[in-house]
């Protein structure tokens, strides 16, 4: 699971970074598409959840670790921000934003929802799950399999239909945005992710391994791409961010699934290998700083720009410096931090 952590943190990047493809349309259709990495992870954090979830375990002291896995890095790149914006981009600082980041708020505002670091906003949603995350697994250990299975439909069926109606409805920006990417709009990938590690702790297995999970994902990837390419098919859903969202969700609950078991069972796998194990652990930091290397690529002059060997030159330097970016965020800042703020658990929480 570590592994695909990482192509569903490049899938992001790939999204941001479609204005390089201007000169070939359908790569960029394709890039739109890598924002599916964004529920790829809100489905995968209802899953892990599960299926780590102890009972011995208290309410406390999860909310911490999870505190200690996510705030250090945001309040480090915030920082990296807010100097960028200051002595280099000579852009406005808000002490509003600011505080809206750090506290996990910004996902229920529409003045807040997206400004400084524009990924963040996904952390306030993900912060909203780890608190409701007790709740919402004790309901569920109590509700039969067969619910926990329609649930996980309606999951995706509620989805569906929040994409259809944002565009059918026809709302201003800052309503479609609540009714599209507010925490509770986005809840039902989580819980998706909840009911599939409860039913794989029950026993439930998928129906196929890892690989061809995994080519399932990519052959509907393909699908959504294919249909992209085909107006007539699309309008008036054609350009709107997150369309796919209910198409990909349950397919990316039986990839996870299958890794799941696959990394219990020590099969091998080259999603088990060395590089994809290390690129994955550096996939946090690498969602939280690729915007900020894109734009300075782009405050340099090397953003996008007539010349497709050019763009796609500047693009994949892009992509590598913010690797290089966020293996020094993972190993100077992520790792030693949550390590030290969990190390103020006391010694028996941190043994459960």
């Amino acid at each position: 699971m570590t592994g695909l952590r990482w192509f569903a943190a490049f899938g992001v990047f790939f999204f941001h970074a479609h204005p390089y493809f201007v000169e070939i349309e359908r790569a960029g259709q394709l890039a739109v598409i890598g924002y599916e990495g964004v529920p790829f992870f809100f489905v995968l954090s209802g899953f892990v959840m599960t299926w780590v979830a102890r009972p011995s375990d208290s309410a406390p002291r999860y909310y911490w670790r999870r505190f200690a896995r996510i705030w250090p890095l945001l309040a480090a790149t915030t920082a990296i921000t807010v100097l960028l914006m200051k002595w280099w981009w000579h852009a406005r600082v808000s002490v509003e934003d600011i505080v809206w980041t750090l506290t996990f708020a910004q996902a229920w505002s529409t003045d807040h929802f997206m400004t400084m670091n524009i990924v963040t906003w996904t952390l306030s949603v993900e912060a909203f799950f780890y608190l409701v995350f007790p709740l919402v697994l004790r309901l569920l250990l109590r509700r039969s399999s067969a619910v926990v299975v329609l649930l996980a439909a309606l999951c995706v069926a509620a989805t569906a239909a929040t994409r259809v109606a944002a565009v059918l409805l026809d709302q201003p920006e800052r309503l479609e945005r609540l009714l599209v990417s507010s925490p509770l709009a986005l809840s039902p990938m989580f819980v998706l992710g909840v009911c599939t590690g409860l039913l794989v702790r029950r026993e439930w297995r998928p129906p196929f391994g890892t690989g061809a999970a995994a080519a399932l994902t990519a052959g509907t990837i393909l699908l959504c791409w294919l249909w992209m390419r085909e107006p007539d098919l699309l309008d008036p859903f054609r350009g709107a961010i997150g369309f796919f969202d209910a198409v990909l969700m349950p397919v990316f609950a039986l990839l996870i699934a299958s890794a799941a078991l696959a990394d219990a069972r020590g099969a091998r796998s080259l999603l088990r290998s060395p590089a994809l194990v290390k690129l994955g652990e550096w996939s946090f930091a690498y969602y939280l700083c690729h915007v900020l290397v894109l734009k300075c690529f782009r405050h340099l002059g090397l953003g996008p720009g007539p010349g497709l060997v050019r763009d796609t030159a500047e693009m994949a330097a892009a992509a590598l410096a913010a690797l290089v970016v966020a293996a020094l965020l993972h190993e100077l800042v992520e790792k030693p931090a949550e390590r030290r703020l969990r190390r103020m658990l006391p010694t028996r929480a941190r043994a459960t």
